[in-house]
């Protein structure tokens, strides 16, 4: 069954639980060979007994299970049509408080690749941004340690469980990252390193990101897909150019050079292109939501991710039913803490 069937049946219901229920019943009716196999896994005992001991093992080792309709969920990978249903993350601080930029290259990195890479990451200290790559050798793993040297939040992609942290000698900094942004997998969490799973980890690198930035890469390679896919998602893509002579320049001139990747000559793009302010000049006023009922705190907090949101968005990462959302929506209008805008969009006031 593919993800996109499964988000179906999970959006139809009102939760999880309904969803399988209904699934159950549906299957029953058809009667077939394809429809019995899966029938059979809902109703396994040894099935269910494993989902159990995986919640075990996560809340053992504070790994949280995150559904895509869960208000954590990383708002920009939700948009992607085959993210994931379901991300295991260890952390200490939500993706969606940040603008997240993705920097990804080669493991046999340069100097000059290095020292463009720290040449980014610090210039975009002052901004209210988070990092995101894959916990690799080379650009990836150079990333992880500036961001937490700078104590920049920073997010690891693995493409394995979070209970087994490959390459074991990135461990450390990967507790490092736990402290200091958060650590995601799709993956069971005592999942092994596999070789099909990192190009499959990608998707979340790119999807989680507003832009994607290309430090050095050979032609093929995991920093080429990960462009090929956010270009796919329609989110930016950066390319530092290097020496045509190096392979490991290749990948990424041949991505300025087939349009794939804007050329990236000054770190001004980046804020330019995102529209960044420094942290220093903000001057948002603090809301007091103390006030508040715990389901209009929710619903406060879901509109406040995003400059507006629609009615239909709210009520999918709210589970609430279309009665009790209008009785929220206006109660918070009235009170002056959102305000309603044409097309049956919410903001914070």
């Amino acid at each position: 069954m593919s993800i996109n069937i499964k988000k179906k049946i999970i959006d139809e219901s009102i939760n999880a639980e309904c969803a399988f229920i209904k699934l159950r019943n549906d299957l029953t009716k058809i009667n077939t060979a394809s429809s019995n196999k899966i029938l059979n896994q809902i109703n396994s005992k040894s099935l269910k007994d494993e989902a159990q001991k995986i919640i075990k093992n996560c809340n053992k080792n504070n790994i949280k299970i995150i559904s895509y309709r869960d208000i954590n969920y990383p708002k920009n990978l939700f948009h992607c049509v085959d993210a994931p249903i379901v991300v295991y993350c260890k952390g200490e601080r939500e993706s969606n408080n940040y603008n997240l930029i993705s920097i990804v290259g080669t493991r046999n990195c340069s100097n000059y690749g290095i020292g463009q890479c720290k040449e980014i990451i610090d210039f975009l200290k002052p901004y209210n941004i988070a990092l995101v790559s894959g916990l690799a050798y080379g650009i990836d793993i150079f990333v992880h340690k500036r961001a937490n040297l700078l104590g920049i939040p920073n997010y690891a992609v693995l493409g394995s469980g979070i209970n087994n942290i490959y390459p074991k000698a990135h461990l450390k900094e990967s507790e490092i990252i736990s402290n200091n942004g958060m650590l995601i997998s799709e993956f069971l969490p005592n999942t092994s390193p596999r070789s099909y799973n990192f190009p499959k980890r990608n998707r979340i690198i790119a999807g989680m990101s507003k832009c994607t930035i290309v430090v050095e890469s050979p032609k093929k390679g995991g920093a080429m897909i990960t462009a090929r896919l956010a270009n796919d998602y329609n989110r930016e893509v950066f390319a530092i150019p290097g020496n045509n002579n190096q392979s490991k320049s290749l990948g990424a001139n041949w991505l300025i050079e087939n349009h794939q990747a804007t050329i990236l000559n000054s770190t001004d793009q980046i804020i330019n292109f995102l529209g960044f302010t420094k942290k220093e000049n903000y001057s948002k006023n603090i809301v007091n939501t103390h006030p508040l009922k715990k389901d209009e705190k929710i619903v406060h907090n879901i509109i406040g991710t995003e400059p507006k949101m629609s009615f239909n968005e709210i009520q999918l990462k709210s589970n609430l039913s279309t009665p009790k959302l209008t009785v929220i929506l206006t109660t918070l209008e009235i009170n002056q803490y959102i305000e309603s805008i044409i097309g049956n969009f919410y903001k914070l006031k």
